[in-house]
């Protein structure tokens, strides 16, 4: 009866072992226990290979030969594995000590995986993720390691798809972008509207429509902090604004609010702040506190240089968007002051949740 309280890639392990140990020793027992190990690989439902210490394939299962379409390659050492023939997505040739088995047996890795495109026997070529790790003995000790090959073709193909269809959508976004500022301009060109509100719509749309190019291009799930930032501020500010603050990953809502409160933080640093006079700088720092529960990332905006910041007679759209609008979307807290030194804006908001924050 099997243990099921033993983790599966220890009993996979186990059984690697056992047969690469079976295989060294030779002899009427060990024969007939090296078919009764091969056979129970034979229930794996991935490819199969497992090699000695010196690179020396030893084995391989039958659902690995489906794969290739050839049969298992038994190659003399590490540096025979370009027998196996493969590419890199850039369609260089694998070689052979890039193989997963030859990076577990002569550099030590404990566990290597490589994707690649496999030239099968039959001349077609499909995708393969390979997965190498060690095989050791009751006292540690490496005799061999063992290599997983799993089809992954079909998921290949579903990303090539999916990578079309969010390019043709990133390219009606921008047109449909287009299409909004021509109807403005168009609609406004004969009005006493002054060309300076014509600019500021154009100016926001294009923010909006930038960082929404950002996102799509993430699969519409996340843009990093810095991305957003860098995809907003650098057509305005260049080198006077500089970033700084660790990777922090932001939902596709957060980032198109926090864009458009960049935007205008840098905007009117260019009109009225520091980036209106030579030598003046934008400092954006953000950090992580993980003493909050939720833990949470403040942002802030600092302008230095310039001509002492005072607070606006009105609140307007830029009033709107840099406070309120970005706290709700966020669930955070703004702070503004207004210094002899210049503008400071801070923002405060849970650390959004993803399955990874960090990358």
């Amino acid at each position: 009866m099997t243990d099921n309280s033993t983790p599966p890639d220890a009993r996979a392990d186990e059984l690697a072992a056992q047969l690469i140990s079976a295989k060294r020793s030779g002899g009427a027992t060990s024969s007939e226990r090296v078919r009764f190990l091969e056979a129970m690989t034979e229930a794996v439902p991935v490819g199969i290979v497992f090699a000695d210490t010196t690179g020396r394939i030893v084995h391989g299962n039958s659902r690995a030969e489906e794969m290739v379409r050839h049969p298992v390659y038994f190659s003399d050492d590490v540096d025979s594995y370009g027998e196996w023939i493969s590419f890199h997505p850039d369609g260089r040739q694998v070689q052979s000590h890039e193989y997963p088995l030859s990076r577990v047996i002569r550099d030590g890795e404990s566990s290597a995986s490589l994707d690649v495109h496999y030239q099968r026997g039959d001349g077609t070529r499909f995708w393969m993720r390979i997965i190498g790790r060690p095989v050791c003995d009751a006292d540690g000790a490496m005799i061999g390691a063992t290599v997983a090959l799993i089809d992954i073709d079909h998921e290949r193909q579903l990303q090539k798809s999916q990578d079309i269809l969010i390019a043709e959508l990133n390219h009606r976004v921008k047109n449909a972008f287009s299409v909004t500022m021509a109807i403005v301009r168009r609609s406004l060109k004969d009005s006493i509207v002054p060309q300076e509100t014509m600019e500021a719509i154009a100016s926001r749309l294009g923010a909006y429509s930038s960082v929404h190019s950002r996102l799509i291009g993430s699969d519409w799930g996340y843009a990093t902090l810095r991305q957003i930032a860098d995809d907003v501020l650098r057509p305005i500010g260049g080198d006077n604004i500089s970033l700084d603050g660790p990777p922090v990953r932001m939902s596709s809502q957060m980032g198109i609010s926090l864009s458009m409160a960049l935007y205008e933080l840098a905007t009117n640093a260019t009109k009225y702040g520091s980036l209106s006079v030579d030598g003046g700088t934008v400092a954006m720092h953000w950090e992580i506190d993980a003493s909050q529960d939720p833990e949470s990332v403040c942002i802030r905006w600092r302008e230095e240089g310039g001509p002492p910041a005072t607070k606006p007679h009105r609140k307007g759209f830029g009033t709107f968007i840099t406070q309120r609008a970005v706290a709700a979307e966020t669930k955070g807290d703004v702070s503004v002051s207004y210094n002899e030194t210049g503008l400071e804006w801070a923002l405060t908001m849970p650390r959004p949740q993803h399955r990874e924050n960090i990358i």
